[in-house]
């Protein structure tokens, strides 16, 4: 007695001889959705809304809305936006690199009119040019030593959101008697730019109470003003924005962390923000990977990733002045910057070998046991986006005939039923973007931009099964397949025969017979029913493989020598 049967379907592998797989492992895996162990297609992508050609970066403002149809930001080139940190902000105030100089927007000026967004600011505010000009006033008692005091002046820029600019160059030091007052002068206008700066903000030296002299505050007045008076009144805070400056021109990959923190890409540094103050940019926070240019950045836990052109890094920490590094011991590097996804426990990206995994777990190639180089290699990994999707990565990319994509559980060789292996979609995707608040996954194709799994009708699920080898040859006369609904199409291929045996079969047989390549017999059935199937019969084979097609979910399909033998349980032939 022989038989075969296939439950539990897994995905792709193409690292192994199809002869020694799994009995459940795919040589070939489409638009099968993993997890609950059957043969499940995914929904058809649905179009929810449409961006002008030649996109490459998605994002949808008004995440709080339920509708998916508006709001979609789009730009030719990479952009990482992020969402500012304040809760109570209706406005969704946005930051984002990529698109030239780092920049924020917010649904009125984002979303004034299409394509979006209409309209941004600079991120951040530049620091005024020119020092204060100091002159004293008549009065007081210069002439007494004694009552002499020594300040200098600095200013800063302050818009109508309360960002407040790095301070100006100090003033000349102004040396008068402690009761006379100082008439302040030379306010510069700021750069050409829509910066909104609506205050200026004064500040002069004093000795704190540690006795350092520092720049507290004096007094703020309305931008446009050219003068005010130090009138001697009680000074307040010390000014916060000393070390501040704009995010640099060059700055990429913003990347939001815990704590209020950004982090993006400048040059051959990582920057970082202050806390909560996406705009404001200390260089004394700057992180220098050793001997590597970092081209991306990941997230998990509180663990930055730092993905280069060499050995990757970690950055952790719990504020930017005190982050600590650590090299990652896979020497991997990263050669798709878009392929880096931050998957919650761990952080995914695309190297020459393959695709890379650090998580708590530690650091490890992904598709390890699933692909050789050279299976990697042929689908340009230098070409592949990702995102996340439901615990899995997905990834797009093209191998020179089209963009295609694939499915990869993090976890995918722990053995874990319906989740093992590479799982392919027939989707040309150039772009993702993972609303967490909807908890959907978008992807843009051409103009369009589709919800994953969003559709009415169902995508073809394709799967072949590894090749099952006899101990001699023999004939498989009967078929049955479980499945929610039919039809569903196999087809039963009987491989290494000789090429006139197969000829003279096909000649015998007819169209129940074909013959995909000069030695594989090939028997192709359409399914109407759980009802066993007879086979052609006539022939003998050691080598057999099965492949499915199917708009339904498919629990098992089995082959035996008999019709009684379908249903005696025997385990899988292999």
């Amino acid at each position: 007695m022989a038989r075969i049967r296939i439950a539990g379907f897994s995905g792709e592998v193409r690292a192994l001889h199809p002869t020694v797989l799994a009995e459940a492992a795919a040589t070939l895996s489409r638009n099968h959705r993993p997890g609950r162990g059957d043969l499940r297609p995914w929904r058809q992508p649905l179009t929810v809304a449409s961006v002008p050609a030649g996109r490459q970066s998605l994002y949808r403002m008004g995440r709080d809305v339920a509708s998916d149809a508006s709001y979609w930001l789009s730009w030719p080139g990479t952009v990482h936006a992020v969402r500012g940190f304040d809760p109570d902000d209706t406005s969704e105030r946005t930051y984002y690199t990529g698109d030239g100089a780092p920049k924020v927007t917010d649904n009125l000026m984002g979303l004034a009119t299409a394509p979006y967004p209409t309209a941004s600011r600079p991120l951040g505010l530049p620091a005024p040019g020119a020092a204060l000009t100091v002159a004293t006033n008549a009065g007081g008692t210069p002439n007494d030593p004694a009552s002499l005091v020594t300040a200098a002046y600095v200013y800063t820029y302050v818009n109508d959101w309360g960002w407040e600019s790095a301070p100006s160059p100090p003033s000349a030091p102004n040396t008068r008697a402690s009761d006379a007052s100082a008439t302040l002068s030379g306010f510069a206008a700021p750069p050409a730019g829509n910066y909104a700066i609506q205050r200026l903000r004064i500040y002069r030296t004093a000795t704190g109470s540690s006795g350092a002299t520092a720049f507290f505050f004096l007094r703020e007045i309305a931008y446009g003003s050219t003068s005010t008076t130090d009138d001697n009144r009680s000074l307040g805070e010390v000014c916060p924005t000393e070390t501040w400056a704009m995010p640099p021109q060059d700055l990429s990959f913003l990347t939001a962390l815990w704590s209020g923190m950004l982090a993006g890409i400048s040059g051959n540094r990582v920057r970082f923000c202050e806390p909560y103050l996406g705009y404001a940019w200390p260089t004394d926070y700057d992180v220098l990977p050793p001997d590597a240019r970092p081209v991306a950045l990941g997230v998990f836990g509180q663990q930055l990733v730092v993905l280069t052109n060499g050995r990757p890094l970690l950055v952790s920490g719990s504020s930017p002045d005190s982050l600590d590094q650590q090299r990652i011991d896979l020497p991997q590097a990263c050669v798709a910057p878009r392929s880096v996804v931050s998957m919650g426990a761990g952080v995914a990206w695309a190297s020459e070998d393959g695709l890379c995994w650090i998580g708590s777990g530690g650091a490890r190639l992904l598709t390890a046991g699933l692909l050789l180089r050279e299976d990697w290699q042929a689908m340009k990994p230098a070409t592949m986006v990702g995102a996340y999707a439901e615990g899995l990565y997905l990834g797009s990319y093209d191998d020179g005939s089209g963009r295609k994509a694939f499915l990869i559980d993090p976890a995918s060789g722990t053995g874990r039923v319906g989740l093992d292996g590479l799982y392919g979609l027939d989707a040309a995707w150039s772009a993702f973007h993972v609303d967490a608040l909807q908890d959907q996954v978008y992807a843009l194709a051409g103009t369009s931009v589709q919800r994953l799994d969003g559709g009415a009708s169902a995508m073809t699920a394709r799967f072949r099964s590894k090749v099952f080898r006899a101990p001699q040859p023999l004939n498989f006369s009967a078929l049955a397949v479980q499945a929610d609904a039919y039809p569903v199409t196999v087809r039963i291929d009987a491989r290494e025969l000789a090429a006139s045996s197969v000829t003279a079969t096909i000649a015998r047989l007819g169209a129940a017979c074909s013959a995909p390549t000069p030695t594989t017999l090939r028997t192709t059935l359409t399914v109407a029913s759980a009802e066993p199937q007879r086979l052609p019969a006539g022939f003998l084979a050691r080598d057999w493989q099965l492949e499915l097609e199917t708009t339904a979910a498919v629990q098992s399909v089995a082959l035996a020598t008999s019709v009684e033998e379908l249903a005696m349980g025997e385990p899988p032939h292999g």
